[in-house]
């Protein structure tokens, strides 16, 4: 081989490397903490050595605090504490976190409406505290206590103020609802939950935890990179380094409610186990910044990288059609979330769109104003279909259910249980797709049709994302009593899968930002 064969053989080589590369997207780690353990003061030291080990690698974590261990810290005057996490995304994770009644306990036999004014009631102080605490304008994230979750909560993260620009983040681990281990949008708050298979972490005191969690971080890496990029979530409590049991688990077990007079301590880990607890980690942190391709984010900068348009911008008439067209096509299968080009449209997003399209006057239609979001829950309440409706209902009529429907949105933010024609009811599924061949028909034609056609029953797809109530996802969580359910919070979780989508990775996010 000649020198000038073997120099163009090295060149292809090297730029086909570099294509490769170049084709594999980023993988982001977003490393968070549930700082909950009020009542042990090692908690606190490890808390700030957790912090400051971050911060003298230049990154940032995701610090969810918990109301009365922010309120501890101040008593006891730890003010290097508090400094030390604030160099870092300060969350919310409940107010007590373990004492009952939690976060399930007192929503099981709630609605939509009245478990978020519950959540906002019982919640809503703790966060303040945080705040004014951590001297943070907003809190980037909320997750709940153990398993005690509900989607009320996560409705009502955003009257209780836990906002980031106006975009709220879930933040947590769990099984109750999710979209195969990626980011979603549900109940107006970017989610992050559900994450494995691309959830890990080094178990700190098991034989051979660090190399056994370098190994499971570097197949999760090289998969999603594979695939264009993705989130790992990675989750520790502070309180693992110092105590070899949980603070609540002594105190609040199967349902125990001991007055705080005799709460108990949990057992404290000899300091050589802890260091060298402490140095494993170091080293699983190193590991992982030193991998090519991948870099740590907080929960604060979410937002940007799955930056959703529609949110934030509405759409315009070519989309609103297209949206439409899809809409109609699905009548026989059931609503499902719609992806066209790089926007991802929820059941309720649809059902915003379209009812606000076709509230305006002939005009406006044909002239196709780009319409903003109003960002709608689910329904409040489901309804059984006795029977089955096929109805064609003259547009003098459908007009003044499509303004009815339009003013209840507007002064509610949230698709109805129910659209009545006359004294008929039909469910929201049925009209939203009435709606899109209404809209269609109007666009095609320049003028209203004459008939809007309403077929029930229609599914709702994205219910699937929604956990079934087996008996298992609230009794995991030792702090629950034995056999403790609450299937009425997993019923309230499908009726607001009508605000479900999966989360769209922003290509380029510095670019997206640079250029808002």
């Amino acid at each position: 081989m000649t020198r000038t064969l073997a120099l163009v053989c090295l060149l292809v080589l090297v730029t086909g490397g570099i294509a490769r590369a170049a084709a594999k997207g980023e993988v982001d780690i977003i490393l968070w903490f549930d700082t909950e353990d009020y009542l042990s003061p090692a908690d606190d030291d490890s808390a700030k050595r957790l912090a400051e080990l971050l911060s003298a690698r230049q990154i940032r974590g995701t610090f969810k605090v918990v109301g009365e261990k922010a309120r501890v810290l101040s008593a006891r005057h730890r003010d290097d504490v508090i400094e030390a996490m604030k160099k870092h995304d300060i969350g919310y994770h409940a107010n007590f976190h373990s004492v009952h009644p939690t976060v399930s306990e007192y929503e099981a036999n709630l609605g939509l409406l009245d478990g978020i004014e519950e959540f906002v009631r019982r919640e809503g102080p703790g966060a303040e505290d945080v705040r004014r605490i951590f001297a943070r304008q907003t809190l980037v994230c909320y997750g709940q206590p153990g398993s005690s979750w509900a989607a009320q909560a996560i409705a009502g993260m955003k009257p209780c103020g836990i906002e980031n620009q106006g975009v709220p983040v879930y933040l947590d681990s769990g099984q109750h609802v999710g979209v195969g281990g990626e980011p979603f949008w549900y109940c107006g708050a970017l989610v992050v939950y559900k994450m494995k298979p691309n959830e890990t972490r080094m178990e700190l005191f098991a034989s051979g935890g660090l190399e056994k969690g370098e190994k499971e971080f570097s197949q999760i890496a090289d998969r999603l990179r594979e695939k264009g990029g993705g989130l790992i979530s990675i989750f520790y409590h502070p309180c693992e380094w110092v105590t070899s049991e949980f603070w609540d688990g002594v105190n609040f077990s199967k349902g125990a409610n001991p007055p705080r007079g005799q709460w108990k301590l949990p057992r404290q880990r000899p300091a050589e186990e802890s260091d060298a607890a402490f140095k494993r980690f170091e080293q699983y942190v190193d590991f992982m910044r030193g991998q090519e391709g991948v870099k740590f984010v907080t929960a604060s900068e979410l937002p940007r990288i799955y930056r959703d348009r529609v949110r934030s911008e509405g759409i315009g008439p070519d989309e609103l059609l297209e949206l439409a067209k899809q809409i109609q096509k699905s009548e026989a299968s059931g609503i499902d979330d719609i992806r066209i080009g790089n926007d991802e449209f929820s059941p309720a997003d649809q059902f915003d769109q379209l009812c606000a399209a076709l509230a305006r006057d002939t005009n406006h239609v044909n002239a196709g104003a780009r319409l903003v979001p109003r960002h709608l829950l689910g329904p409040d309440s489901g309804r059984e279909l006795r029977d089955a409706v096929h109805a064609e209902v003259p547009w003098i009529s459908a007009e003044a259910m499509v303004k009815d429907v339009n003013d209840f949105v507007e002064k509610n933010h949230r698709v109805p249980s129910e659209v009545f024609d006359g004294p008929r009811p039909v469910s929201p599924a049925a009209f939203l797709v009435g709606m899109a061949k209404a809209y269609v028909a109007w666009r095609s034609d320049g003028h209203p049709p004459e008939m809007m056609s309403l077929n029930d029953p229609v599914a709702i797809l994205t219910e699937r994302y929604v956990a079934k109530d087996d008996g298992r996802l609230f009794s995991g969580w030792v702090i629950h009593p034995t056999g403790f359910r609450a299937p009425h919070i997993m019923e309230i979780a499908k009726l607001q899968a009508w605000t479900l989508k999966p989360a769209i990775r922003t290509v380029d996010p510095d670019k997206d930002r640079a250029a808002q």
